[in-house]
C-alpha cells in the first residue's frame, strides 16, 4: 500500500500519570490524514474513576472538575475503538506512550518522534512542540491537550512523509514503519562521568562496563554503544 493510500489515524491520551498500569486516560483524540488531508475523527474526555493529581493537571490542565460528568473509559473505548478500526496504521508521537494506555487494535503503529529522530538529528530536540516550531508548523493548537497534540502530530506526520520521500524512501507505510522502528543512532553519552561527550570518545572500558552494568538500558542506546564498540572507536 503507497503512503497516500493508507489511512492513518493520529491518536493521542492524556492521563492521570505516566504508568498504564496504574494511571487512568482522561481524555483522548484521533484525527486522520488520508490523501495530504487531515480531518477530525473524534475527541473526548473521560472520566477516570479517581483523582487527577494536582501536579498532573498543571501539565495538560485538566481537572476533575472537567471531567467530573464525562463517560468513564468503559463507555469511550468501544465507541473509539470502532472509528479506529477504520484506520490501516495508528500513529503517535512517542507511540510506547500512548499504546501502552491503548486496547491492542491490531493495527500497526508509527511513531512520529522515532521518524523524527532519523530525519532531522540535528533538531534540538525530537518533543513534538520543539518539532512544531522547529518546523515553522503555524497553527492554533494547545500544547499537552488531547486535540492539539494530534492536530500537531499530524501536520509534522505530513512533512516527515515529504521529506521521506524526497530521500528516496520506499513508498509503502510498511517502509515508513520499519524506517521508524529501526535503531535511532545516540551521539552523545546521556548519563554518567561522560555525560555529554561523543560516544566515540568515550572509553571503550567504560562503554563495556554499561553494556554489562545497566540491563535496563534504553535500546537505542545500547545499539549505539555496541556499534561503537564493533568499528573500534571508543578512546
Amino acid at each position: 500500500m503507497t503512503i497516500d493510500d493508507t489511512r492513518f489515524a493520529v491518536v493521542d491520551v492524556e492521563t492521570t500519570g505516566l504508568n498504564h498500569e496504574v494511571d487512568k486516560v482522561v481524555q483522548i483524540a484521533a484525527y486522520q490524514v488520508y490523501h495530504n488531508e487531515i480531518t477530525l475523527l473524534c475527541e473526548s474526555l473521560v472520566h477516570p474513576l479517581r483523582p487527577i493529581p494536582p501536579e498532573v493537571s498543571a501539565v495538560h490542565h485538566i481537572t476533575d472538575r472537567m471531567v467530573e460528568f464525562a463517560l468513564p473509559w468503559e463507555a469511550v473505548w468501544p465507541q473509539v475503538g470502532k472509528i479506529l478500526e477504520r484506520a490501516d496504521v495508528l500513529v503517535a508521537h512517542n507511540a510506547a506512550f500512548d499504546r501502552a494506555f491503548l486496547p491492542e487494535t491490531g493495527k500497526p503503529w508509527l511513531c512520529t518522534k522515532r521518524l523524527a529522530q532519523h530525519l532531522w538529528p540535528e533538531a534540538p530536540n525530537h518533543k513534538n512542540q520543539t518539532i512544531r516550531y522547529w518546523l515553522d508548523i503555524e497553527l492554533e493548537a494547545a500544547a499537552h491537550d488531547a486535540a492539539g497534540d494530534t492536530l500537531v502530530t499530524s501536520y509534522v506526520l505530513l512533512r516527515e512523509i515529504e521529506i521521506y520521500l524526497k530521500n528516496g524512501g520506499i513508498d509503502s507505510a510498511e517502509a515508513l514503519i520499519r524506517l521508524a522502528d529501526s535503531p535511532v543512532r545516540i551521539e552523545k553519552m546521556p548519563f554518567g562521568k561522560h555525560f555529554g561527550s561523543a560516544l566515540a570518545d568515550v572509553p571503550s572500558d567504560y562503554l563495556r562496563w554499561a553494556l554489562r552494568n545497566i540491563p535496563d538500558m534504553d535500546a537505542d542506546l545500547r545499539w549505539s554503544v555496541e556499534q561503537v564498540l564493533q568499528q573500534g572507536v571508543g578512546a
